[in-house]
């Protein structure tokens, strides 16, 4: 369980109130997927220490059931707002005022590939998918699907261009 609870520690290791959060919300993910959770006093209480501990004093919106992968990286954590429905993918980055959610009340959340980097104040919302590996760029507003290694910047969000893939062969040819 420690392994798990910890899995996002190194990813942001300058940043003790990211660790403080995530550490928090690892356990809070942990203990909502036992399977008797909703009727164990325990777990209930610990899970609105965790609302009013991260949502109401640290200004950090990520329910205890969004599902994110490990090395989740926040920068700056305040105004953050994720919807629980969010499948978030591993080595995901993202910084102040971000918003994953819905586009009306209980639709359709967005999908994070692995490795998003999101800026400052960006939002995506409704059913979508984020390509691996895209940056969204700060302030950007993204409503559509996003391909692989996309840079997104503006209101709407446009792709001005692609990242180039990188692989560990194509870093080896290149020395």
């Amino acid at each position: 369980m420690s392994v798990r609870i910890f899995q996002d520690w190194a990813a942001n290791a300058s940043n003790p109130k990211a660790r403080l959060v995530l550490v928090l919300f690892r356990t809070a993910n942990y203990l909502r997927s036992t399977r008797y959770w909703k009727y164990n006093p325990a777990v209930l209480l610990y899970g609105a220490f965790y609302r009013i501990c991260v949502e109401w004093v640290l200004g950090i919106e990520i329910p205890w059931k969004t599902s994110i992968g490990p090395n989740f990286s926040i920068y700056h954590g305040i105004g953050i707002v994720i919807n629980d429905r969010s499948v978030i993918g591993a080595g995901v980055t993202i910084r102040h005022n971000v918003t994953i959610g819905t586009k009306k009340h209980n639709g359709p959340a967005p999908v994070i590939k692995d490795g998003v980097e999101f800026g400052a104040g960006a939002t995506v919302l409704g059913n979508i998918t984020v390509g691996e590996g895209s940056v969204i760029g700060a302030g950007a507003v993204v409503v559509s699907d996003v391909p692989d290694g996309a840079i997104m910047v503006g209101n709407p969000a446009r792709n001005t261009r692609e990242r180039p893939a990188t692989t560990v062969t194509d870093t080896a040819a290149g020395q």
